[in-house]
């Protein structure tokens, strides 16, 4: 069996050329552009790498971007008023925090005070319930990673079977993290269909392993580096890749005095080969998709504030 990795770009590139050539539209009719600004942290991990890629790609797609990088020992009062001074400033339509958090500060609070019509990922619990619960009230932005699923499926034409069962598999301090707690159970059920299985399991679980060989679809959330390890795996089954891992950094080949980093996720990818029919790595895979959505989700906060 020959194992498919998917890095689609050109599902990546269509959305984001997408956004690019609307706010480039809206920006000539209206003389504005949209705004997006990013609260991140550098102390923490992939921080120093995450808050300027994010930054980078939002200005090279038109957004005006406020950079809000705030101090890793900032206290919660004081991120909640500049939180606040976000939610009034009419020139920004989204508001996405960059995660993860320093250790001191609770990210369900946190993005609990991002006002729910700029708060673009579908983390926000008032969005998560929207998500969850459609018929109660209108979902302004469909949540990113679930929406970064099915369309992903869809152009690779992964398909998903009756009574096919999922597992996620997930670090014990993800369970006690409320924000990833919430964000994984309302994604998987948004994306899982009805008529599959669901099971979310503790990785410290002694049944881990048992679970993971019944999966057809594995999706995997864990900051230790290639953990999951083949003979646990069910032939044919789908894996999703979903924690980067800072590993290591090395000089650049184009200029050894930068350096860059080596990102891993839970599986390697090559000793998966011939066992699971498709792998969602990291990098890349489930997660550029989820970042183009995030993107059109902003543009799409400006087109309502029009």
């Amino acid at each position: 069996m020959e194992t498919k990795t998917i890095k689609d770009s050109l599902l990546k590139d269509k959305i984001l050329s997408d956004v690019k050539s609307k706010i480039t539209r809206l920006k000539v009719e209206h003389n504005k552009k949209p705004g997006i600004a990013f609260i991140g942290f550098m102390g923490v991990p992939l921080g120093k790498y995450n808050i300027p890629f994010h930054i980078g790609l939002a200005e090279s797609l038109g957004f005006n971007v406020f950079d809000e990088t705030q101090d890793d020992d900032i206290d919660e009062a004081d991120l909640f008023n500049k939180i606040d001074e976000l939610n009034k400033n009419d020139e920004i339509h989204a508001i996405v925090l960059l995660q993860p958090l320093p250790g001191h500060l609770i990210p369900v609070r946190i993005i609990n005070r991002i006002d729910p019509a700029k708060e673009v990922e579908g983390f926000h619990p008032k969005n998560m319930m929207k998500t969850l619960m459609p018929e109660i009230a209108e979902d302004a932005y469909p949540m990113c990673l679930p929406t970064a699923l099915y369309e992903l499926f869809k152009s690779n034409e992964i398909p998903v079977k009756k009574d096919d069962e999922w597992v996620l598999l997930l670090d014990e301090e993800f369970f006690s993290n409320q924000l990833v707690n919430m964000v994984t159970r309302t994604a998987f059920i948004k994306a899982v269909p009805d008529n599959n299985i669901l099971s979310i399991v503790n990785r410290k679980s002694e049944k881990l392993q048992n679970y993971c060989s019944r999966a057809d679809f594995l999706v995997v959330v864990t900051k230790e580096p290639e953990y999951v390890r083949p003979e646990w795996l069910k032939k044919g089954v789908c894996i999703i890749d979903i924690y980067s891992n800072l590993v290591k950094e090395i000089p650049s080949k184009n200029d050894p005095n930068r350096l860059v980093p080596i990102i891993r996720g839970g599986v390697d990818v090559e000793s998966v080969q011939n066992i699971a029919s498709a792998i969602l790595p990291i990098p890349g895979g489930l997660m550029s998709i989820v970042l183009a959505i995030l993107f059109r989700n902003a543009l799409h906060a400006y087109v309502r504030s029009l």
